[in-house]
């Protein structure tokens, strides 16, 4: 009932907190971007609408130009032609038989030679659509592709051999089978008419066939994730802009110091964030419950998006806890929505073309909106990541949500240490928790950078990552060594720093052994697997905890304060191990 209250509470003050017009632009705001967004992932862009300009003499040359929407087309006689070719900013002119175009010396060559281009597929595009329009397929096309979508293997590794068809046995399993004849062989024994183009394209309509069923080779295309692209900015930016809403609000608090009334009531930290959020979660599911519904979309979207609201949502509650002012507010929460955006941007590029595209719930998304199944584990690989980093992010939030840390003006750092002491102070056997419960930070950033590093030469792509992954892993598990340093929470001796790399580093091992096996089986047999410790026990064991202890012996001996020379010294022992595993891949 707490909660409810707290709601309905910071319900009336958010609403209050922006006049009339305000509230109303903003909703016409999010109208137009929801429609906009809709109608250009069904009908797709124009910006190339008209962006060359020809001239040309053949009324009926420029009927086949105008049938491509890039030409802008002028039909005059001949003098008159030439003047505008060259005074007038045409990219070509078109006299009779002849094509004249501006030459390398001239400012527009450029635009110009992309002009003859375009022409030449526009005219290649009308003349097949010319083709099509007659009857006889068979004559019109004598070569047909036969299109049939293979399933790849699911795994960020090159396929097996083992993977490929046995055509051998294929063959003597169906030595005795009778033989399947083409269509049109089968129309021409049988003295039937081969079908129309009129006919295959109703057949196409009433039937399931895919686009790229049957195709001719030049309507050979890969699939464009430009619908990926569209439904990730329709589903992220209304999330994103009811977050602000969200940060705006606690950053209004502080300044103003309202929030001093809700410290001193009854209600705990948590009760109070909850409360606060509770509106905001409700307004963003009840959005993308109208938007998939819009879409024709199931409703277990709206589960697929709800942890992607709760990573968006706690962003933006802790950067207002952190940040001093609105100005650092607005660096604080731009940083993180790139981050947040690529990581969910980025994989969603991939989708129907490989396993890595399932990094985004963005992709289940585009599955289940074109009537794909979608299974457990995907769900799980998909949202677990977004499910733990939001419940780290509140619960690192909470821990702050004071009147020290809400009402005073220490820095982000100061901040960020003073929720990891709070973390120590709640919690038995801190370090060794502490490790597991910033893990799936480290996991997703990991993710993220397996992504970033698919679109570079794999030799690169792994030499890169390694070093990346060892630093994250490095700083997330010596973090906390260094808050009980820095802050004086225990007593900077030899033992303890034994004592707390031990911890942390098995704490860590522990985590990521129960995180990773459950989570990524898709990628345990790979090389990412291998850097991300998939596989072995008693080695990443040994590895997690000797490189934790140098980096404590090193905050031990030289202090806190090269405590990036610490971390750097035990990523490149981290490092070193996981090139040992993946050398075959690197060295050949």
């Amino acid at each position: 009932m707490d909660l409810l209250t707290i709601s309905k509470w910071e319900f009336r003050k958010t609403r209050l907190s922006f006049s009339l017009k305000t509230r109303i632009l903003s909703v016409i705001i999010l109208i137009l971007i929801g429609v906009t967004s809709f109608f250009v992932s069904q009908s797709g862009l124009h910006i190339n609408d008209n962006i060359y300009k020809v001239v040309l003499t053949d009324p009926e040359l420029a009927k086949v130009l105008r049938t491509d929407n890039k030409f802008d087309v002028f039909v005059t006689n001949k003098e008159n032609a030439k003047d505008l070719f060259e005074l007038k900013g045409f990219d070509i002119l078109i006299l009779d038989s002849r094509i004249f175009y501006h030459d390398s010396y001239s400012y527009d060559s450029e635009k110009s030679i992309s002009a003859l281009d375009a022409l030449d597929k526009a005219i290649k595009k009308y003349d097949e659509a010319r083709l099509l329009s007659y009857n006889d397929l068979n004559d019109t096309f004598p070569v047909w592709l036969n299109v049939k979508n293979i399933e790849r293997v699911q795994a960020f590794q090159p396929v097996s051999l083992q993977t490929l068809p046995q055509f051998e046995k294929i063959q003597e399993n169906t030595a005795n089978a009778p033989i399947e004849k083409p269509a049109v062989e089968k129309a021409v024994e049988e003295n039937t008419q081969l079908p129309s183009i009129k006919d295959f394209t109703e057949l196409k309509k009433s039937s399931s066939l895919q686009e790229q069923t049957l195709a001719t080779p030049s309507h050979f295309n890969p699939p464009i994730p430009f619908k990926s692209v569209v439904l990730s900015f329709i589903f992220i930016f209304p999330i994103y802009f009811i977050a602000q809403f969200f940060s705006s609000s606690i950053m209004e608090e502080r300044v103003k110091r309202k929030g001093e009334l809700l410290l001193v009531s009854p209600l705990s930290s948590y009760e109070i964030v909850l409360g606060k959020l509770l509106p905001y979660l409700v307004i963003t599911l009840v959005m993308v419950a109208g938007m998939t519904f819009k879409l024709g979309g199931s409703p277990w979207i709206i589960l697929i998006l709800l942890p992607v609201s709760l990573m968006f949502l706690s962003t933006a509650f802790f950067g207002a806890i952190i940040a001093r002012s609105f100005k650092e507010l607005s660096f604080v929460l731009i940083f993180l929505s790139v981050f947040l955006s690529g990581y969910i941007f980025f994989p969603a590029m991939f989708a129907n073309i490989h396993a890595i595209s399932i990094i985004s719930p963005i992709t289940l998304v585009v599955k289940m909106l074109e009537n794909e199944p979608v299974s457990m584990s995907e769900y799980l690989f998909s949202t677990t990541p977004f499910y733990l980093v939001s419940s780290l992010v509140f619960m690192f939030g909470i821990f702050i949500y004071r009147e020290e840390d809400l009402f005073t003006q220490k820095s982000i750092k100061g901040k960020l240490l003073d929720s990891i002491q709070e973390f120590i102070a709640r919690v038995p056997t801190p370090l060794f928790f502490l490790s597991i419960a910033l893990l799936p930070l480290a996991f997703s950033i990991q993710l993220m950078l397996i992504v970033l590093m698919f679109n570079v030469p794999l030799r690169i792509g792994i030499l890169v990552f390694i070093a990346c992954a060892a630093l994250i892993e490095e700083v997330v598990k010596s973090v906390g060594i260094y808050t009980v340093f820095s802050k004086k929470i225990a007593t900077v001796s030899t033992a303890n720093a034994l004592k707390f790399g031990i911890l942390s580093g098995a704490g860590f091992f522990v985590g990521e052994k129960v995180l990773l096996l459950v989570v990524i089986a898709s990628i345990a047999g790979s090389v990412f697997g291998s850097v991300m410790g998939i596989g072995l026990l008693i080695f990443p064991l040994l590895l997690h905890i000797s490189s934790t202890t140098v980096a404590s012996l090193s905050m031990r001996y030289l202090g806190t304060r090269n405590y990036l020379s610490s971390i750097v010294l035990a990523s490149i022992i981290h490092a070193a191990y996981n090139l040992y595993l993946v050398r075959g891949v690197i060295f050949g």
